[in-house]
C-alpha cells in the first residue's frame, strides 16, 4: 500500500509539467499567427517569433515526455511483447529500465546540469536571430525534462516491480 502512495506521489511530480506543456500550444499558435500576419499583411516580420516558436515547441515536446511514458503512449516495437503475460511484460520492462534507461538518464541529467550551468555563467545566446535571447532557459528546461523523465522511469520500475510481486491471477494482454 505504501508503494502505491509513493508511485502516485512520483507520478504527480513527473506528470504535472506535461499538463503545463500541453497549454504551451496556445502561445505557440498565437506567436506563429502573429508572425504570419505581420510578415504578409504589414510586410514587417518580427525579430522574435521564430525563436519563440522553436523554444515553445521544445518546451512542449520535452516536458511531455514523462506524461507520455506514464500513459504508455511512446513508440514501442512489440512483435512479441503484446503476446506476453503481464508479469513477463513487467520483468522485461524492469530489466530494460534498470540496465539501459536509468543509467543513461542519470548520466545525461548530470551532464545537462553542467551544460546548463555553463550556459548561464557564460551568458550564451541562441545566435539565430536579431533578437538573440539567452539560451540557458531552454537548456534548463531540457535538464528539468530529463530529470522529470528519470523520476517517471523510476516510477515505472516501481510499477513493474509491483506487478511482478502481485499475487493476482496473471492475465494476457
Amino acid at each position: 500500500m505504501k508503494l502505491n502512495k509513493t508511485i502516485h506521489f512520483l507520478e504527480k511530480i513527473s506528470c504535472t509539467p506535461g499538463y503545463f506543456a500541453a497549454g504551451l500550444i496556445i502561445p505557440l499558435v498565437l506567436a506563429t499567427c502573429y508572425e504570419v500576419f505581420a510578415r504578409y499583411v504589414f510586410g514587417n516580420p518580427t525579430i522574435w517569433a521564430y525563436e519563440v516558436g522553436y523554444l515553445l515547441m521544445g518546451f512542449h515536446f520535452l516536458l511531455g515526455g514523462a506524461l507520455t511514458l506514464k500513459r504508455q503512449e511512446h513508440i514501442r516495437i512489440d512483435i512479441f511483447y503484446n503476446k506476453l503475460k503481464n508479469k513477463n511484460k513487467a520483468k522485461i520492462d524492469l530489466s530494460l529500465y534498470l540496465i539501459f534507461i536509468v543509467p543513461c538518464l542519470f548520466l545525461l541529467s548530470i551532464r545537462l546540469i553542467d551544460h546548463t550551468t555553463n550556459s548561464f555563467l557564460n551568458n550564451e545566446t541562441t545566435g539565430n536571430s536579431a533578437w538573440n535571447p539567452p539560451i540557458w532557459p531552454l537548456h534548463a528546461i531540457i535538464t528539468i525534462s530529463f530529470i522529470i523523465l528519470f523520476i517517471q522511469v523510476i516510477t515505472e520500475c516501481l510499477k513493474s516491480y509491483e506487478k511482478i510481486k502481485s499475487k493476482d491471477k496473471d492475465k494476457e494482454a
